[in-house]
């Protein structure tokens, strides 16, 4: 799957994945990330994993080049 990390919290090692068409954002955790460097407006591609918690982001690589915003 296809995205942009819309939110990310340093500190807690988490985020948020918004995808075109899809309004809720699907969570992700900085351990599932391939990729490092990524920031908020990153375009990434992702696995979706069923968790107790709901459905979660995996496996998160960049597809670009970081963009700050």
């Amino acid at each position: 799957m296809n995205g942009v990390i819309t939110a990310y919290n340093k500190q807690r090692g988490f985020g948020l994945i918004s995808q075109e068409l899809v309004i809720q954002s699907i969570y992700f955790d900085i351990v599932d990330c391939k990729a490092k460097g990524l920031y908020i407006g990153s375009a990434v591609e992702f696995d979706l994993a069923l968790t107790k918690k709901g459905t979660v982001a995996k496996n998160i690589m960049g597809v670009s080049k970081k963009v700050r915003v």
